[in-house]
């Protein structure tokens, strides 16, 4: 390797680089390869998954169920996460779907979908305070389209006299069943009441008042649904009516307040009409089922057990056991036409997290449920996904030129820990196509260091020409670690200090090395828990740094939102054309712009923007702004807390491209182009069998999708802002598979 091509890498490692890099207005969805065990993930950009609550719903009215889940993690900071079903019969093929992410509602704590007035589009069932609002899916094709019905569900507490009009009661922290309970074509909901230990059921009433289903009002109808209590981790049977307890009471054994979060979900386990239950509580690392032998219209819960998925012989090889507080779903994952069972935490922390989507297939010949465990990482093995917290960071770790991707965390959970590690993916691609594959997720062995969260940065410390690294943690500290590697050759870090510098920023955190005054010198910057920064200034030299506290308000930045009481601001300072900018990643999710014109470092920077891009990947959102592909522009690179990265490219030619190698097609025409209204895409080629056409903007949102044989369709775009666009169009085999690929750009105006 030269020199200048080594000391160019050197300084990107240090978030600097040797060339200039251009301004740019826009950054486009991309999909970089990433493999892991010489396979390329499917999703990689996808996000990760944590605490994944789990629904199907029709997203681009295909026909075929999607996959979207609310992923819990960081509680009311949770995120929807969108997956588009591209299997057949028998096939688990889901494909990251970031468009609809955009435009779902903004939800908080708990959300599902259902299809409460049979139109074939699922709606979305969420949390508001209180209880539960519902937005009504009014999508058509090509668009996709959400709108507000109910604030929130009231129900009639006493249908029989003069009607009680309250609050339908559902828990922030637990999740409602809804199902058609009574089997009359409507959806009722079973919910524990505010601090209640049995289970209140509320009938949909919109069949009986007006002969259809798309009405919600409700009566609630049975204050013991299914003659059953549940407290302790324990469903204590025939209780009701013999032994009838109002919540109001004082009951030996049992003391309030009761059920600060449960789940109960409604299927029909045996196949005999009605509905039977799981249950899954926060106090509780187990579900618990329920058998129903009553009838639609008058359950009673004979038996339970805390083994399930092993019954009647309650055996004990595949229990559904978690740290924390399983819930289950009920979706029909493979596309076999039977439903599965998905589990997972429903906790905000402290329990499993990158393999915490547990698929149990419905193996049954008959219509008794059969469920055998698959995998305990579904969609999960197919992203980048590194437990809880994600903090990427660009460094050419083996001296090649090119620059690797490492991702520090706050921890995979192993048991009753999070275990904090640095993963290395390599740069195995080229300079200007980069691709990355997984080496190891414990990089230079750091766990051995027992740092408690690692948020790695990496610059020359020591004059010495090559790399070293600076780790802050949870507990607001910093680790130094030399890099002791010949010259040329792979990083290698030893001579490790710990609390370098005795710096302690509070909680979190989160060090940027860079020459913040540019004066030759690298200086910290450190986000933390606050929401605020940390300037120390370098005093010393190029082989011998002194850290000096400056201020602990650098620019005036503070990313805590209005009623929140943290705001975990994560910094990266880059220099535009002279002018220091700043990025900062933040608690809520958002990417916060600030710019220093003047360059008074002792002043307050200028907000240019709260929400950059419109780009939010979840909660605690941690940048780093480089330019990865060699065009001189900056791509992005968003980790979150939910322990997946998303990527932004500066290059719009690659949008939304995201298949393993397929083959580049020719003879694909568009015209007009530009279009006004319409368009055509005709196509000559003999590989044409099955096509699936994707319209795509300049953020790589997928506007619109068709998929048929047709050698010519018509687009109608009149709908569309004018702008930009990119077809992608994708042949695929009598099984599905992709066997080509090619994308053509569009003008819209």
């Amino acid at each position: 390797m030269s020199y200048l091509k080594f000391i160019s890498g050197l300084l990107v490692g240090m978030c600097f680089t040797a060339k200039t890099i251009v301004a740019q207005s826009q950054l486009f969805r991309d999909t970089i390869v990433v493999k892991e065990n010489g396979q390329a993930l499917k999703n990689p950009w996808a996000g990760g998954l944590n605490f994944c609550e789990v629904s199907q719903a029709d997203l681009n009215l295909d026909g075929k169920k999607d996959l979207v889940i609310y992923d819990k993690t960081c509680n009311s900071g949770g995120k929807l996460r969108a997956f588009l079903n591209q299997g057949t019969a028998g096939q688990i093929i889901y494909k990251h779907a970031p468009y609809y992410q955009a435009h779902f509602p903004d939800v908080s704590d708990w959300a599902l979908f259902f299809d409460y007035d049979n139109d074939g589009r699922e709606d979305l069932f969420a949390y508001t305070t209180g209880g539960i609002k519902v937005y009504r899916n009014v999508s058509s094709p090509g668009t996709f389209s959400m709108t507000l019905v109910k604030s929130i569900i009231n129900s009639n507490y006493n249908p029989g006299g003069a009607p009680s009009i309250s609050n339908l009661y559902a828990s922030p922290v637990g999740l409602p069943g809804i199902a058609d309970i009574d089997g009359d074509g409507d959806l009722d909901v079973l919910s524990y009441s505010t601090f209640g230990i049995k289970i209140q059921y509320h009938k949909n009433m919109s069949q009986e008042l007006y002969g259809h289903s798309d009405s919600l009002v409700f009566n609630m109808v049975d204050d013991c649904w299914g003659d059953i209590y549940e407290n302790n981790c324990t469903i204590y049977l025939s209780q009701c009516p013999y032994q009838k307890i109002m919540d109001s009471l004082t009951t030996p054994g049992i003391s309030k307040p009761l059920h600060a979060g449960s789940c109960i979900m409604c299927f029909d386990n045996d196949g005999d009409g009605d509905q039977d239950l799981l249950l899954g509580d926060i106090a509780c690392s187990i579900l618990q089922y329920a058998e129903n032998v009553g009838s639609t219209t008058n359950a009673h819960i004979f038996d339970t057990t805390q083994l399930y998925p092993n019954y009647p012989l309650k055996a004990s090889t595949t229990v559904a056991r978690m740290n924390s507080f399983p819930c289950s779903y009920y979706v029909d994952i493979d596309n076999d036409g039977k439903k599965d069972l998905l589990a997972s935490p429903n906790a905000v922390a402290g329990s499993e997290n990158y393999a915490s989507l547990w698929y149990y297939k419905n193996m049954s010949a008959t219509t008794v449920a059969d469920f055998h465990i698959q995998q305990k990482n579904l969609l999960q093995d197919n992203m980048i996904e590194v437990g809880e917290g994600a903090y990427p960071c660009l460094f050419d770790a083996d001296a090649d030129g090119k620059l690797d991707l490492l991702i520090g965390n706050v921890g995979y959970y192993t048991g009753n820990t999070n275990l904090s590690k640095i993963a290395y993916y390599r740069n195995t691609g080229t300079a200007a196509a980069p691709s990355f594959s997984l080496i190891t997720r414990d990089y230079q062995n750091l766990t051995t260091y027992n740092l408690t969260g690692m948020f790695p940065t990496f610059a020359d410390l020591d004059g010495d020409f090559d790399n070293d690294m600076i780790i802050g943690d949870f507990n607001g500290n910093l680790h130094y670690f030399q890099n002791t590697a010949i010259f040329g050759t792979p990083a290698v870090f030893g001579n490790y200090v710990a609390n370098y510098f005795n710096i302690d920023v509070g909680n979190n955190a989160t060090p940027q090395l860079v020459d913040v005054n540019k004066d030759g010198l690298v200086d910290l910057l450190i986000g933390n828990q606050t929401g605020k920064l940390t300037y120390y200034k370098n005093t010393g030299t190029t082989s011998n740094p002194n850290f000096v506290l400056q201020t602990a308000s650098f620019g005036g930045v503070n990313v805590k939102q209005y009623g929140w009481l943290t705001g975990y601001s994560v910094p990266f300072l880059y220099n535009d054309a002279g002018v220091s900018k700043l990025l900062v990643g933040s608690e809520v999710g958002n990417i916060y712009l600030f710019d220093n014109i003047d360059g008074n470092l002792s002043g307050n920077f200028n907000k240019v923007d709260t929400t950059l891009y419109k780009i939010n990947e979840g909660t605690r959102c941690s940048p780093f702004f480089v330019d990865v592909n060699n065009d001189g522009k900056r791509d992005l690179f968003l980790g979150n807390y939910a322990g997946g990265v998303g990527f932004f490219s500066s290059v719009p030619n690659t949008i939304g491209i995201n298949e393993l190698n397929p083959i580049d097609v020719s003879g694909v025409t568009v015209y007009p182009n530009p279009a006004q209204s319409a368009f055509q895409v005709a196509i000559e080629s003999p590989l044409l069998q099955e096509v699936r056409y994707n319209l795509m903007d300049a953020l790589g949102h997928v506007v619109m999708t068709v998929q048929n044989s047709n050698k010519s369709n018509e687009f109608n775009v009149s709908s569309l802002a004018p702008g930009f666009y990119v077809m992608q169009v994708l042949f695929l085999s009598d099984h599905g598979h992709i066997t080509g690929s090619t994308t053509r750009k569009i003008i819209i105006h």
